[in-house]
Parts: structure tokens; C-alpha cells; sequence
């Protein structure tokens, strides 16, 4: 099947109310979609299909488990992954692939997880399943029986204001009983759903709206046909139900199924549904599309047609795939994959001849002013691309002549006029061939989806372009310049151990050497990485006693403890450098690296209630303490805060504790918005766990700092791995960069109070100089936030680190250690080289 000729024949119609971009979960098929609202946020409880893994289901449905999502704004979806899985599932039939459309309901603060599949010792039919959970993404405990009496598919539950629920399911027909309160067990006999029309039903899915209750399922009306939406009304839950018409009618282009459900969220309806848009030769893996759905006076509802536009607002300074577009001329423009190879790749428009036009409505450029316009594009012949406001004859935003290449290139322009606001956009190109266009947008354009879902990372510094042969040379030059050269910090020792030093201090701290550990194994490193880790094991690990797995935080440089206490960043880091070294290397070369990373987790999390140690985190805020101690464990460090390293201790430290680890991960973005200043964008050293400031109790006063500096590169790492918290960190991002641009972009000083005024106290650095400069190890980390800034100034950051060298000051005073180590990670970060090490094919 041709992909092209596939989507041109979708129907498309301008985009209602506010940018999910149909399809709206990227990267995995989604199907069979039941949207709810719970605590004002969106969850979405879809049907996962896969490639089969079994020879019987290659042609047909294959489903093992369930993720869900939500949003706050039906544009970004976050994943919270599986929630229930078969080989989970205690009376599921094993290897079955029979999880289909599920639902979820809320009541007196449980949620349960309503979903079919095929039970043990049957060879044919369904049985209708719960999970029970007291949050909605989980975790989800499944019953240890499907409910009984019910036997078929696609489960929906209607909880109606009395309190009384009730289910429905496919069949053979539609079914409907009453439910008890336990939400478990049924409290009527299923009853044949009747007034339907002839022809294939499944998928129900009900829901009432002033007083009306509405049944509404997918319906074969043509023989041999495919899936349309279609409804019935009724005055009571159970009926009788009068058959009213179509929702929406059959894909065009032959997806054989769809499955929907229909949910309001700030005061607009929504139908979510599905389509084959990522796999167009086989409709047996399907994507969730939303689009909204209105109703007439008289109740009954509006038909939908489906666009590849879908809802939300776009942001203006995020990339915009036009080929989701409002609308298109009849001529001269076309859209198709950018890869037919990996259709979730997306798509590109094509555009031809002299008589083209393409409108995306809904964007929004807020209320700063953008400066630059980029595309990109292929265009052979060139041509000049024109973006108007608001249609044929608005203002000319900008104008740009196209070059000419065979290749995809990036090409940018400035704002002609700047619009402010939303406004729809409309393109015109001017070619004498063909011109493909992948994507647009304004100003910086930080990537909208983190590794962990693409497994791609951005090189911001190819993007300004600096040629890719200089940004190697550059990023090993100082590698060399800290592992290697007249200045370097780390030192070996023997035939097998090495430190790292912090050279001004005359020690080794576990904070140097767990950054060694992270860098060797993000260059491959495997010698650095078993040197490093042998010293620390030796010299600082505690192998007994009551702070047994945790590292003494400073020896001397021939391992002399100069104290016994841990400080809860190095375990931090040593923990995920050790996963992703077992994840690299095995743990069958000499160390086993998980087995390491487990040890100290362990010990850590054993360690609640003992009167001399505490908990890495503490387990009361699920936040990370200053010290695992009673001291520390009452206030915390922002520049500990890693959200992303929990993602992967989840992912793979195989410690019984994934959920737990994510809850710690959510709690430390939650965390960093009140600790960061509002206005500025800086944080202090030290704070409370509530975020606030600890005033007297402080070690060394209440201001950025030292420690501070790590704040925006961690909140770089966190969105590149992540991306979970996208709309704030960009926010932050350009708040910390716009202050301290205020204060001369070649001036500001490495330490304020967190309002921006001037420090009382200058905090000395080493051992002999007490002043303000402007210190490489911030200009490194302010360069690094640039991944997740939407304005242009975050490219003049980018420069200036690009032409900073980590040598004396003014004063004579010299920081190999700390500038070096936090100027080689943000060149990594902006390069695309700090990377989520995943488990390699071994």
C-alpha cells in the first residue's frame, strides 16, 4: 500500500478549540482509548498493540499489557508505563496477547482498572478483569479472579450520582449489569442491550450528559464494511435506549476497527479514537487521535470529522509539524512519510508549483516577541517559503529563500514582524521543483521529547553550526585537559586503582569520583571506571558498622579518611554510573557492577529508624538528604536533585522499588519548583524540603552558590532524559538566563542571594582566594540550560562556553577540578554525549 496515497484521502477539516497533533502518543501504538478526568488532569487508558511475538496472532490483534497517560493540556502526554501486564495477572492465560480495551473509574478515592482477556483453562472467550489502585497511574493490584458472570470484552463503567455503578461489554451483542460497591462483583445479571441496529458491536462506552444517558459503540452498518461510531440515548443507565445515528463515520482509507470514548474537560468535549496513521499496511496497530465533539440543543451529538490537526495549541517555540495541518489549497500541496521504513518517523508536506497554501491554525507566541523563523527542509531547486498571520493577506512574518539541497538542512531567517498572541499560520512556497518541509518554529526550539522515549540527543552545537569534526576535536581536548594533560585531576595508582582530586582542597571527594565514574562510562571508558571504582571501594566504601554501602565524602589522596560521613550526591551518582556500567559492559568482567548498585540501594533503604544513619532519601518527602544522617536528613541540596537517575534506578536496578524510585522522581520536580526563585531562577546551596529557605540553621547563609551552579545543568539533564516537566524547565531556562544576561553576559558573578542581589558574604574557594568572578563552572552549566531554552539569547550562552578555556584568573587562582569537570559535562550535554545507557546486545 502506498503510504502517500493513503493519508491524502483522510478528510480534514479545520481544528476545533485548542496542540495534540493527531496521532497524539508517539513511538508506541496505542488503541481502543478510554479517556478520564481525575483531579483535573486528563488520563488516558489505552490498549497497547505490538508485533506479535506468537506465529497465530501475526495477522491479527496482540496486546500483553497496558501503559497509561495524562496531560495537562491534551498536547503532552506523559507516559507512566505498564500498569497491568499478563504475566501479571494471576488467572490470565499465559502468552494470550489478549489484553484489549480496558476502562478506569474512580470511587471514594480507589481506581479501578477494568480490562479483558483470555482466562486459563479456556480455550475460547473473555473474562472481564480488576485492578485496584489508590492513585490513578498505580500501582494497579490485579483480583485474583475475573468478575464472575461476565463473559466478553471491552468493559466500560458508568458511576452515576447516586453512586451506583454500572458495566457494559461486547459479546456476541452489547451487555449491561449492575455492579456492587465493591466495584468487583456483579449486584444484577447482565442484560442484552436492546434498540441497537443490526450488525457488529463492541467497544461501549457510556457516559451521561444533563440528565441524558448516552450509549455509544463502534457499528459494521454496511456489510462487509468497517467501523463506524455510532450512539443511542436513553433517560436511565440501563434503559431502554433509542438508537439516535453516527458519531463518526468509516475510516476512508479501510482501518477496519475503531474504539473511542468521549470525556469533557474544561468546559469542551473530546473524542478520543484510533487509526492506523503509523501503520499503514496492517490496521491491526492502531494510534489514539482525539478531535472535539459537540452537541445540538436537543442533545444529540454532532458528527465528528476527523483531522490531522487535532486539538491544542501550538507553541510557537516548539517544532510544529505542519503536515498535521487545519488545512491545505487543492492543488500544489501533499504530505508522506518521512521514512515509509519507520512510519513513526512522522511525516513531511511537499510542496509544488506557484499555486500552494497551507494553514496550521492555533499557535501561540505569547507575549515576547519572536526573532528568528527556521525550517527544516529539502528543496533541489530552492524556492522562498512566506508565513503570514492569519491567511493569504495577513502580516508577512517572515520570508526565506529556500536553499538549494538534496539534503535536509536547517535554515533559518529573521522575524519580519513579530506577531504576539495565537494566531493561525499560513505558508505559501514559491518553487520551481519540489520543496519538503519537515518542521517549523521560532526562536531556540528545545526538543519536546526526551531520550528515554526517542533514544536521540540534541548537538545544540551543530545546530548553531559548528562543523562536527571541530566539535569532536573540542570535546577530547578537554577530556584530555582533565583525564590526561599538565592540569589534569585524576591520578592512578598501582596497576588497578585511580582517584580523581580536588587539586585546590588536596583531597579526593566522592563527589569528583563519582563524576569520574559517570564520564568514564559515558566515553567507554571501561579502565577509568574500574581504577576509579576500585579506590573508592577500598579507601571509602564503609564494608560494616552502621554506615555500611555508603562512602566516606573526603579522604586524603593515599585513602586517609578526613571524615567517615557520606554526602548523599556521590551514592547518587556512583548508583546510576554503576548501572549503566553493567547496563555497557556486563557483570561477568571482573566487577559486577548491578550487584554494586544493589548493595548500596540496599544498605541505604535498611537503614531507617538507626539512630547514626538514615536513608540516601528521606522516606517521609521522598527527597534526597544533605547527609544520610540526623543532621542532614533534616534539609536537603538542590543541586542533588536528579529526577532522570531515579527514571533509570526504575528502569534497571532490579531492587524491587521501580514505582517507589519514579514516586521519588515526581517528587523532586515537584520540589524544584519551590525551591527556585521565581524571578531570578536561583536557588540556594541548602534548603528545606518544602523548598523554603532555612534561614539561621543554614551552613553558610541562604544564597547561590557553589553547589548551586549544578542546578541548570541537572535541570538540562533531567528535560533531555525526561522531558516529563517541559513547560516549567523551559520557563526556568529562560528566567535563569534572562537574570543573569542582566547582569552581563560576560560579567555575572558566581554567587547572589537567590533574589539577585548582591551576596554580604563572599564564600572562598579552596583554601586562599575570597572573591566574586565570573567562573567557568557556571558559564558551563549556564550554557548547558540552553536544551531547554525557547529564546534566542540561550545560543550566546552556547558561544561563549564554546570559546571559554579553563585556565588562571585574573587573581592566579586556578580550579582544574570543579570548572574542569562541570565545563567537560556541559560540553557533553550540548554535544548530544551524556547519554541514557540502555543494556547493550551482548
Amino acid at each position: 500500500m502506498n503510504c502517500r496515497k493513503l493519508l491524502l484521502g483522510m478528510a480534514v477539516a479545520t481544528a476545533s478549540v485548542v496542540c495534540a497533533q493527531n496521532p497524539v502518543i508517539k513511538g508506541q501504538f496505542t488503541a481502543d482509548p478510554t479517556a478520564r478526568v481525575f483531579n483535573g488532569r486528563v488520563y488516558l487508558y489505552p490498549s497497547h498493540d505490538i508485533p506479535s511475538p506468537i506465529e497465530k496472532l501475526k495477522d491479527w490483534f496482540c496486546m500483553a499489557d497496558y501503559h497509561v497517560f495524562s496531560s495537562s493540556n491534551l498536547t503532552d502526554w506523559e507516559d507512566h508505563g505498564v500498569i497491568v501486564s499478563q504475566d501479571k495477572v494471576p488467572w490470565v492465560q499465559d502468552g494470550s496477547y489478549t489484553m484489549w480495551a480496558p476502562d478506569c473509574v474512580e470511587k471514594n478515592g480507589r481506581y479501578y482498572f477494568y480490562f479483558p482477556a483470555a482466562p486459563k483453562g479456556e480455550e475460547r472467550g473473555f473474562g472481564i478483569g480488576v485492578a485496584v489502585a489508590d492513585h490513578p497511574t498505580g500501582p494497579f493490584m490485579p483480583m485474583w479472579k475475573p468478575i464472575k458472570g461476565v463473559h466478553g470484552i471491552d468493559p466500560c463503567v458508568l458511576i452515576d450520582h447516586d453512586g451506583q455503578a454500572y458495566i457494559y461489554y461486547a459479546g456476541g451483542a452489547l451487555w449491561m449489569a449492575r455492579l456492587k460497591d465493591n466495584m468487583t462483583e456483579l449486584a444484577s445479571n447482565p442484560v442484552r442491550i436492546d434498540g441497537l441496529p443490526e450488525g457488529f458491536k463492541e467497544g461501549p462506552f457510556a457516559f451521561e450528559r444533563n440528565g441524558k444517558y448516552y450509549l455509544t459503540f463502534p457499528w459494521v452498518r454496511k456489510k462487509n464494511g468497517t467501523e463506524t461510531l455510532a450512539y443511542a440515548m436513553a433517560d436511565h443507565p440501563m434503559g431502554p435506549f433509542t438508537f439516535k445515528g453516527i458519531i463518526m463515520d468509516e475510516s476512508p482509507t479501510g482501518c477496519w476497527t475503531n474504539h473511542h470514548s468521549i470525556v469533557q474537560y474544561q468546559n469542551q468535549w473530546y473524542l478520543f479514537y484510533h487509526h492506523n496513521d503509523y501503520s499503514p499496511r496492517f490496521d491491526k496497530n492502531r494510534s489514539v487521535r482525539i478531535d472535539s465533539l459537540c452537541f445540538n440543543a436537543d442533545g444529540t451529538i454532532q458528527k465528528v470529522v476527523p483531522t490531522l490537526r487535532g486539538v491544542g495549541i501550538a507553541n510557537a517555540r516548539n517544532r510544529i509539524d505542519i503536515d498535521r495541518y487545519s488545512s491545505v489549497s487543492s492543488k500544489g500541496v501533499s504530505i508522506d512519510y518521512l521514512d515509509t521504513t519507520d512510519c513513526f518517523k512522522g511525516w513531511k508536506t511537499l510542496f509544488s508549483g506557484k499555486q500552494n497554501a497551507l494553514i496550521y491554525n492555533k499557535v501561540d507566541f505569547a507575549q515576547e516577541k519572536v526573532e528568528r523563523f527556521t525550517v527544516r527542509v529539502r528543496s533541489p531547486k530552492g524556492g522562498t517559503m512566506t508565513v503570514r498571520a492569519d491567511g493569504a493577506k495577513g502580516t508577512v512574518i517572515a520570508k526565506m529563500k529556500l536553499p538549494k539541497s538534496n539534503q535536509w538542512t536547517q535554515a533559518s531567517t529573521p522575524v519580519v514582524t513579530p506577531p504576539l498572541g495565537i494566531h493561525d499560520l499560513h505558508f505559501t512556497v514559491q518553487t520551481a521543483g519540489t520543496v519538503e518541509v519537515d518542521w517549523v518554529g521560532f526562536d531556540a526550539l528545545p526538543w519536546t521529547q526526551g531520550a528515554f522515549d526517542t533514544h536521540q540527543y540534541r548537538n545544540l552545537f551543530a545546530e548553531l553550526g559548528y562543523p562536527q569534526s571541530e566539535i569532536d576535536r573540542k570535546l577530547k581536548s578537554i577530556f584530555h585537559d582533565v583525564f590526561e594533560g599538565p592540569d589534569k585531576v585524576y591520578f592512578e595508582v598501582g596497576d588497578s586503582m585511580a582517584y580523581i582530586s580536588d587539586i585546590k582542597n588536596h583531597d579526593v571527594r566522592t563527589e569528583g569520583m563519582s563524576y569520574g565514574l559517570m564520564i568514564a562510562v559515558q566515553f567507554d571508558r571501561k579502565d577509568i571506571f574500574d581504577r576509579l571504582w576500585r579506590w573508592g571501594k577500598t579507601y571509602m566504601q564503609h564494608q560494616n558498622g552502621p554506615l555500611e554501602g555508603y562512602f566516606a565524602w573526603s579522604c586524603k589522596t593515599d585513602g586517609t579518611r578526613n571524615a567517615q560521613g557520606p554526602a548523599s550526591d556521590g551514592e547518587l551518582y556512583y548508583v546510576t554510573a554503576l548501572i549503566f556500567a553493567s547496563n555497557r559492559w556486563g557483570n561477568d568482567t571482573g566487577i559486577n557492577y548491578l550487584k554494586e548498585a544493589q548493595y548500596i540501594l540496599n544498605c541505604s533503604m535498611q537503614k531507617a529508624g538507626m539512630d547514626q544513619s538514615a536513608p540516601l532519601i528521606n522516606l517521609e518527602h521522598q527527597l534526597i538528604t544533605f547527609t544520610p544522617d540526623k543532621f542532614g536528613g533534616r534539609f536537603t541540596d538542590p543541586s542533588y536533585h536528579l529526577p532522570a537517575f531515579y527514571e533509570v534506578w526504575a528502569k534497571w536496578a532490579n531492587d524491587g522499588r521501580s514505582q517507589f524510585w519514579n514516586e521519588c522522581a515526581q517528587k523532586s520536580r515537584e520540589f524544584l519548583h519551590k525551591a527556585i526563585h521565581p524571578v531570578t531562577g536561583l536557588n540556594p546551596d541548602y534548603c528545606n524540603y518544602d523548598g523554603t529557605l532555612m534561614g539561621g540553621r543554614g551552613i553558610i547563609g541562604d544564597a547561590f552558590r557553589f553547589d548551586s551552579w549544578r542546578v541548570p545543568m541537572n535541570i538540562a539533564l533531567d528535560y533531555s532524559w525526561a522531558c516529563k516537566d517541559r513547560q516549567w524547565q523551559q520557563q526556568y531556562g529562560n528566567r535563569i538566563q534572562n537574570f543573569l544576561y542582566s547582569q552581563g553576559i560576560d560579567h555575572y558573578v558566581d554567587q547572589y542571594n537567590i533574589d539577585g542581589t548582591a551576596v554580604k558574604d563572599t564564600l572562598q574557594a579552596g583554601t586562599e582566594y575570597k572573591t566574586l568572578r565570573h567562573s567557568t563552572g557556571l558559564v558551563a552549566t549556564a550554557a548547558a540550560v540552553s536544551l531547554v531554552c525557547t529564546h534566542n539569547k540561550s545560543r550566546e550562552f552556547v558561544e561563549r562556553l564554546w570559546n571559554l578555556e579553563n585556565k588562571p584568573y585574573s587573581d592566579g587562582f586556578f580550579d582544574a577540578y570543579y570548572d574542569g569537570l562541570l565545563r567537560l559535562f556541559a560540553f557533553m550535554h550540548l554535544s548530544g554525549n551524556y547519554r541514557i545507557i540502555e543494556p547493550q546486545n551482548r
